[in-house]
């Protein structure tokens, strides 16, 4: 018989400490976790995604929190990756370090997002602001989500040459909005969003968190076995095959090594339009 061991959580030891780019804090049953970079409209790079990863990491293990509400710093939710970051490597010939396989802090895709590390307890995603590329990812990965009405999401990820994860756009969002999306970098409103059912409410920015914990509250009036059941069927649903993950992931990186890979970020630093090649 295997040997049974007791796992208990502490607060003083275990929560992460020191966040540099993420507010982490935690009220009653919610955890509130916030994109702290507003000089850069809280684009994300490695080190934000370590610290996303590890408040999703102690939020699944405190026994205390029920969920979790994610939101940004100032204007903005996330303008997704910070692509000048990106182009200050590409500059030196390097790779970003989540995106060498050399480096320790290696992650593709950053690994930001909750399901990074299977947290099975609700996210509510509290759009403040544009949520752009990875930033919509994020956002799409609550399964709970109010926005500001003056809030827009958008794709953009051909736009510096990448690829991203648009599985998560197609199953998240109607297909031909989605194409929209991911093929010609359409941006949708608040209030295309709310009739699109991408979101739940669209309330005024003053009343944004307002809103959300309004819904936190009515998550954490449930059981929370159940409701962190059905979470993992909300995420088995809509799992992709290894597969279909394997091939995005692959192709993905062979964009991102390409010519226009680098064009792109190099463009957008540069404050210029690309010059693609189609190689």
């Amino acid at each position: 018989m295997p040997p049974q061991y007791e796992t208990r959580y502490d607060h003083a030891t275990m929560a992460p400490k020191d966040l540099k780019y993420v507010l982490y804090e935690k009220k009653g049953r919610v955890a509130y976790v916030t994109i702290n970079r507003p000089e850069v409209r809280n684009a994300l790079h490695t080190y934000a995604y370590q610290e996303l990863r590890a408040c999703w990491r102690d939020i699944g293990l405190d026994p205390e929190i029920y969920c979790a509400i994610v939101t940004g710093t100032g204007e903005a939710f996330s303008a997704g990756r910070d692509v000048k970051f990106l182009a200050a490597h590409q500059a030196e010939g390097k790779r970003t370090p989540h995106e060498d396989p050399t480096n320790p802090n290696y992650h593709w895709g950053g690994g930001g997002l909750p399901s990074a590390v299977n947290l099975d307890k609700p996210v509510i995603s509290a759009i403040n602001g544009l949520a752009v590329g990875v930033g919509l990812s994020l956002a799409l990965a609550g399964q709970l989500r109010v926005m500001a009405e003056e809030a827009w999401i958008s794709d953009t990820h051909t736009l510096v040459g990448r690829l991203g994860s648009p599985q998560n756009l197609y199953f998240g969002i109607p297909r031909a909005v989605a194409a929209y999306m991911t093929l010609a970098n359409g941006r949708l409103t608040a209030q295309e969003c709310l009739q699109y059912g991408i979101v739940n409410r669209v309330v005024p920015r003053a009343r944004l968190m307002e809103a959300a914990e309004e819904i936190a509250a009515m998550v954490c009036r449930g059981a929370p076995l159940p409701t962190q059941a059905a979470v993992r069927i909300y995420r088995l649903a809509s799992a992709f095959p290894d597969a279909l993950v394997d091939y995005q992931r692959a192709l993905d990186r062979q964009t991102a090594e390409s010519e226009d890979g680098a064009e792109g970020p190099r463009a957008f630093r540069e404050k210029r339009k690309p010059n693609w090649k189609g190689r």
